[in-house]
């Protein structure tokens, strides 16, 4: 960070109000905690008050923001928009940080993020405001999502109806209008994205290499680029299967913690349920990704390990391409050249 802070601040986001807490640099007797309603009079009142606080040192401020999706995506881009600094941090990261975890409250969970934003304020990438077509692809692709899960909840009693129709169970009226409409929904959503990418160049140029990967459609890049910032986020590819959930960590202390590696449930679940998809299918697939299934299936390996493995090795040829800018090659072999 450029910007040396001194001050910093926590704010625990709920849907109607923000509660916020404030560690002045040299005041050691206590924070300074108050709460606002979620509005703009309410965002003004807190930018008023943080003024009366500390006066032209704003600028110094570091304000530390759980990451709790939807909630927080106002709040964000206010202070951004009256040039406060700002991050986004992931939930679980502040959780583990907190020492005492036996009380819990609104004003309590600002006064942690404080205090991980200011231990950790060296580590904490302030948050930049993507542009227009990311965000408006999220919230297509979020609505998509909804779309899918409630149409999946109306259909499959239908189709296990369908199953028993030979029995004499007396049958009802099968109510489908709103299955259709649903329907009609998903596909105008489909239309909007597949719309949307294709008037942005640049995005257009992601996707098309993304999916140049074997098993990669659509869907997932789309996901990829949202969730990542257009890869802006991202500086490896095995940070990025951190992320998503597919990179095994071990386990190991001392003479007796000896647990094999396993992948972790802090992850990126829809990323990660995705990337299962396309490794499923790579698994059917007459290419090195299917060869190396049925390779390390034939050589006893759990069908499951060597699955995951799929799902790191297509995370990690995703980021090679979007960062050389190359199309998927079948024939490449890779070679480390390295320096005498």
């Amino acid at each position: 960070m450029s910007v040396k802070f001194v001050h910093f601040a926590g704010i625990d986001v709920s849907k109607s109000k923000i509660d916020i807490c404030v560690l002045l640099s040299g005041d050691v007797k206590y924070p300074y905690s108050n709460c606002f309603e979620q509005s703009n009079k309410g965002f003004a009142d807190m930018k008023k008050w943080l003024r009366s606080l500390m006066g032209g040192t704003i600028k110094k401020l570091l304000i530390c923001i759980e990451n709790t999706g939807h909630y927080n995506e106002a709040v964000v881009h206010y202070l951004d928009s009256q040039q406060i600094a700002v991050s986004l941090e992931n939930a679980a990261n502040i959780k583990r940080s907190i020492r005492d975890i036996r009380k819990k409250s609104d004003p309590k969970d600002a006064l942690d993020i404080a205090r991980y934003a200011k231990h950790h304020s060296d580590e904490l990438q302030l948050w930049k405001k993507p542009i227009s077509v990311i965000t408006t692809l999220k919230q297509l692709l979020a609505q998509r999502r909804r779309l899918l899960s409630v149409l999946k909840a109306l259909k499959q009693p239908l189709e296990e109806k369908a199953f028993y129709d030979w029995s004499g169970v007396p049958k009802t009226t099968p109510y489908t209008a709103g299955i259709q409409g649903l329907e009609l929904d998903l596909k105008r959503i489909n239309e909007d994205i597949a719309q949307l990418v294709k008037e942005d160049a640049q995005m257009r140029r992601q996707v098309s290499l993304i999916t140049s990967v074997p098993s990669v459609g659509p869907i997932t890049a789309y996901h990829l680029i949202c969730y990542t910032d257009g890869f802006k986020q991202v500086k490896s590819g095995k940070q990025l299967g951190s992320y998503c959930g597919v990179v095994p960590f071990e386990r190991r202390s001392g003479s007796s913690v000896r647990k094999p590696a396993r992948v972790s449930h802090l992850a990126n679940r829809v990323l990660k349920s995705l990337l299962h998809m396309c490794a499923l299918t790579a698994t059917k697939m007459k290419n090195s990704f299917g060869d190396y299934f049925r390779r390390k299936i034939a050589e006893g390996k759990h069908k499951m390990l060597v699955i995951n493995a799929l799902r790191n090795k297509i995370v990690l040829t995703i980021t090679a391409v979007v960062q050389k800018q190359t199309r998927f090659d079948k024939n490449y072999i890779y070679q480390n050249l390295q320096k005498p």
